[in-house]
């Protein structure tokens, strides 16, 4: 499980201490994505210290991304 300190978790990496870790668009949608569910939640989405090739992890968080912003917006939620 991850500690929260700088270099356990790839999430806590990006969303906790702003680091770059897998490419700038992937690391945004991690960000965007965490708008809608906290880190704890997010950790089993993926394998994060093994993803698939970056064109197909950026499409698979895109849809994940898409997935949460229509959820919230059909409970009510204002969305970006």
């Amino acid at each position: 499980m991850a500690n929260g300190k700088h270099g356990d978790h790839p999430i806590n990496d990006i969303c906790d201490h702003g680091l770059a870790v897998f490419s700038p668009s992937v690391d945004g949608l991690i960000r965007d994505i965490h708008e809608y569910l906290p880190q704890y939640r997010m950790w089993d989405l993926f394998d994060w210290f093994n993803p698939p090739p970056m064109p197909e992890f950026e499409r698979m968080l895109t849809a994940k991304l898409v997935e949460l912003r229509a959820s919230a917006t059909s409970q009510g939620w204002e969305t970006k």
